[in-house]
Parts: C-alpha cells; sequence; structure tokens
C-alpha cells in the first residue's frame, strides 16, 4: 500500500496577523516611526567608512521592505548570493539585515569572531509578545545563554547519551512493528518516532501512540514557533507597534501564541512533577533536576529547568522527523544508494541483528548516508537571526552594531568551494583519500551550534540502520501501473519538511519481523 507524507500542520489562522507579507499596516503610525528609524539607521550605517554592501535598491523610508522573502527564504538568499555575492544587505524602516551565503563568510562571523555575532537581535513577536525570550535558541549571548547552555550539556554528555541508547532501540522497533503492520502509516510513525524519543528522553513520560495529542500539541508548537521567529513581523522592525490595543490582529494572535508555548513547556513539566511527589517517576533530565529542586540543592531555576526541557524537547522532535523524512525521500530517489546501504547492513550485521550505536565505525557508507541526508536537506536551512554587538569591519564592509544576520546553512551545504557536484545526492565524497567535509555546520556554528547535534546524528543512523535492514522503499505506481518519481520540494521557513509524496515501503525478505516483533 502507498504511504505518504502528511503535511506540517500550520498555526490557526482567524484575523489578519499583521506581517510585512499580509500588507495590513497603519499608515500613519508606521510613516512616523519608520522615518525616525531611516533617520536612525543611516546614522549607524556610516559609523566607519567601507565600501557599500550590496543589495537590492532601497525605496525611500520602507527601505527592501518589498524584498523581504515572506515565503521563499532559501530560493531567494541563493537567487541575492548568484547576483550579489556572499553578502547582501536590506534595509528595513532603517534597520540593517545582512544575508551571508558562503562558507568563508560565516565561519568568519560566527566562529571566529562568534563574541561580537552570537546574540540575538530584539524579535518584540516572539522574545516579548509570545514569551520566548525565556527558550534557549532566543536567549541573548550573555550568562543566561551560558547558563542553559552548560544546563543542556548535562543532559547531552555523550557518556547520558549511552543511556539514551535503549530508549532509542525501543522506539526503533516500535516503528519497525507499526511499518510492518501498517505500512500504509509508515510516514506518520517516523514523526511519532521522534517525538516520542524526545519526550522520554527529557520527561521519562510513556511512550506515544500515533495519534497522541502530544504528538499534536508538538507539531503544532514548532508551526508557532517558526511563524513566530520567521514570520516578519512588522513588530520586530518597528518596535513601537507593540503597544498598539490588544484587539490588533497581531496582538491576538501573539496572545494565542503565547498560551500554546505555555501549554507545552507545563504539560509534561506538570505531568513529571505530580510523578516526583508520588515517588513513581522514572529517571530523566527532568525528573532528576525537579528533584533537586524540591529538595532545595538545585543550583537552577524552576523556569530555567522548564524552558531548557521545552526547547530541548521541541526542536529536538521536529528537526528529527525532518531528517527522517528526507532519509525517506532521498532512498527512494536513489535506489543504488539503498541497495549498498543495505548490502554493507547484511555483510556487517548478518541477518540476525539489528544495529547498535557502537556499530558507526563498521558501517561507514550508511553514516555517509546518514550525514549527506543532512547536506543535501539541512533540516533548518536557515540559522536562527544573530546580531552585531558592536561595529566591524570585514572584507572592506563595515557592519554596523545592531545589524541583523542570516545564515543560509544551505548555501553552505551547496558551497562549491567546499562540496563538488554539490546538488547531487552522494554518500561517497565522505571517503576516499580526499573526503569532503562533514556538514556540522548544519547544526549551527559557533556557541549557537545546537547542543543535541550528537543525538541528532546518533537517532538518524539508528533509525536508517533499522529501515534499511528490514524494508526496501520504492516508488507508489500510477493507474497504469508507472513509477511516481517525486520532484523534491521542500516547505518551511525555519524548520524545511519535503512536501507530500507517495512511495510504498515493503520487508525485504519473508521473516524479517522476527528481528523487531519479539522485543
Amino acid at each position: 500500500m502507498n504511504s505518504s507524507f502528511p503535511a506540517t500542520p500550520a498555526p490557526p489562522t482567524n484575523a489578519s496577523t499583521f506581517t510585512f507579507s499580509s500588507a495590513h499596516l497603519i499608515p500613519a503610525a508606521l510613516v512616523l516611526v519608520a522615518t525616525y528609524n531611516f533617520f536612525r539607521g543611516r546614522g549607524k550605517q556610516s559609523a566607519g567608512s567601507g565600501k557599500p554592501i550590496p543589495g537590492p535598491r532601497a525605496l525611500p523610508l520602507l527601505g527592501n521592505l518589498l524584498d523581504w522573502p515572506s515565503e521563499h527564504q532559501v530560493t531567494s538568499m541563493q537567487d541575492w548570493a548568484e547576483r550579489y555575492g556572499p553578502i547582501t544587505k536590506l534595509s528595513i524602516f532603517g534597520k540593517n539585515i545582512l544575508f551571508l551565503s558562503s562558507t568563508a563568510t560565516i565561519t568568519e562571523l560566527f566562529v571566529k569572531q562568534s563574541s561580537t555575532f552570537s546574540d540575538r537581535p530584539q524579535l518584540v513577536f516572539s522574545q516579548e509578545l509570545c514569551g520566548m525570550d525565556v527558550m534557549h535558541p532566543m536567549t541573548q549571548y550573555g550568562p543566561d545563554f551560558r547558563e542553559q547552555r552548560k544546563f543542556m550539556k548535562e543532559l547531552l554528555a555523550p557518556e547520558v547519551q549511552r543511556t539514551h541508547e535503549g530508549l532509542l532501540a525501543e522506539e526503533g522497533r516500535r516503528l519497525l512493528r507499526a511499518t510492518f503492520e501498517r505500512p500504509k502509516d509508515a510516514a506518520r510513525y517516523l514523526r511519532r518516532f521522534s517525538t516520542s524519543f524526545a519526550l522520554r528522553m527529557v520527561y521519562g513520560l510513556p511512550a506515544l501512540e500515533i495519534d497522541d495529542p502530544d504528538v499534536l500539541l508538538a507539531e503544532e508548537m514548532m508551526a508557532i514557533c517558526e511563524s513566530a521567529i520567521a514570520g516578519g513581523w512588522a513588530v520586530d522592525f518597528i518596535p513601537a507597534l507593540k503597544r498598539l490595543p490588544s484587539w490588533i490582529p497581531f496582538q491576538r494572535r501573539a496572545k494565542y501564541f503565547r498560551e500554546k508555548i505555555t501549554e507545552m513547556m507545563s504539560k509534561p513539566w506538570d505531568a513529571v512533577k505530580s510523578q516526583v511527589m508520588d515517588g513513581t517517576a522514572v529517571d530523566s533530565f527532568c525528573s532528576i533536576n525537579m528533584q533537586k529542586f524540591v529538595d532545595g540543592t538545585s543550583k537552577h531555576t524552576e523556569t530555567l529547568i522548564k524552558a531548557t526541557a521545552a526547547a530541548i524537547y521541541g526542536a529536538g522532535a521536529d528537526t528529527a522527523a525532518c531528517a527522517s523524512h528526507n532519509f525517506i525521500l532521498a532512498m527512494l530517489l536513489h535506489p543504488v544508494v539503498q541497495a549498498r546501504a543495505q548490502e554493507e547492513l547484511d555483510r556487517v550485521l548478518g541477518r540476525d541483528r539489528l544495529a547498535r550505536i557502537s556499530d558507526k565505525a563498521q558501517l561507514p557508507f550508511v553514516m555517509n548516508v546518514v550525514w549527506e541526508v543532512f547536506r543535501w536537506a539541512p533540516p533548518a536551512p536557515v540559522a536562527v537571526p544573530h546580531r552585531s554587538r558592536a561595529d566591524v569591519e570585514f572584507d572592506g564592509y563595515v557592519i554596523p552594531k545592531d545589524t541583523m544576520l542570516l545564515a543560509s546553512l544551505y548555501s553552505m551545504s551547496r558551497d562549491p568551494a567546499v562540496y563538488t557536484s554539490a546538488e547531487e545526492f552522494n554518500p561517497d565524497r565522505f571517503a576516499g583519500d580526499k573526503p569532503e567535509r562533514l556538514p556540522h555546520h548544519t547544526f549551527g556554528l559557533g556557541p549557537r551550534r545546537c547542543p543535541g547535534a550528537d543525538v541528532a546524528v546518533n537517532e538518524l543512523f539508528l533509525q536508517a540502520a533499522y529501515i534499511l535492514s528490514c524494508f526496501t522503499i520504492k516508488p507508489a505506481q500510477d493507474e497504469a501501473g508507472a513509477d511516481i518519481i517525486p520532484v523534491p520540494k521542500f516547505g518551511g521557513k525555519m524548520v524545511r519538511f519535503p512536501e507530500d509524496f507517495p512511495f510504498v515501503i515493503e520487508p525485504r525478505y519473508p521473516g524479517v519481523e522476527r528481528l523487531f516483533m519479539s522485543s
């Protein structure tokens, strides 16, 4: 039976949103504030000397408002890179925005000059109105950020990750059993796998079922976060708009988003708190730290623990699900690669057991397939915006203080200076005498790099090895019996899922179910 990937849910819309793309702006307020920002911004741009940064021609006052990529941000950044080079400048209401698209430029600014470029811009809608300022990805670079970072590393340290392998194996076998019994729902089980593993790792809560409300809540939560951070909200460029009445559409939207974010942070947290109090909690990041909090031995506040847990759970579930969807698409489009990976699995493991994390070194081709999935289709193709904390001279340009910087991790994955034939899906690029660079950049760079990168790689490795050991992914067929070969298309701004495509997943050989049905 055919399976297909359902579309990622979008946050509910019941009113105009007051974004740039909707064009529902209040003219008088905009003109006044835009004029102020314009002249204030011109003062910042004139700091120091330097050659002008290339970019689309700006209009008076509005700047590049009409050039803002409200939808296909990755495509726009690629086009600008071809037209203007590795740095493209936009200015909206006097606020500077730089789009970065080369490995050398992004590495220089975000890694080598990380102390200057690791802050977040003032995103009023997400940070203030939606209450996301306490969540690690949106925390400003400073003591609070470093405390959260250290805290997250405790959960995601290699020695702790080894305790998660049992959870991964359990969820992997559940995925295989469910796919074997109901192959037409395979896509939904991949989503369940990622959400359930994240929930158990962070909160120690029971494994989720395919239609569990927490799966749906996690999906809606990430759609909300994407809309809040990357939605092009007017208030992010004109902060004075936050004082508008609560009945204004974007204020109503922010209220709804804030309520949902609070629900996701509180619902699993309250469940664990109840278990800790009655002595039934399973060891997890939350239960261990909550017990310390109850005992009075914790160095952290309840808000910090709750926000850190929610950030790991939400981001981990969404990006991991995206990577697994991209893996299925890659195998569907490249049957020769799929067959080579299956041959390696059979040769190394036989057909008597499933892979373990410790098998990675003995399965180099499977591991290279995993890395190529991350390079070929980065789950998060554009990094969350950074901000410059000072005027900086770079490559003859002057980057003013408080400039917003967006780095295209997708462009880094297509950088011809790093990858040959970058559009091709080719796991062999990481092998041989002159292997190309592993795409660690897909998890971010510098101090803002995702602390769960190793967990994400292990999760996709085990998922890929399990699926390819037991199943073959094939094209669906149309009514005439011809194979349906999808053209890869992706949607989303922060997390870029493949658009819906049909496929068939079949057991590789008779009796394969003995590998997972008995556990």
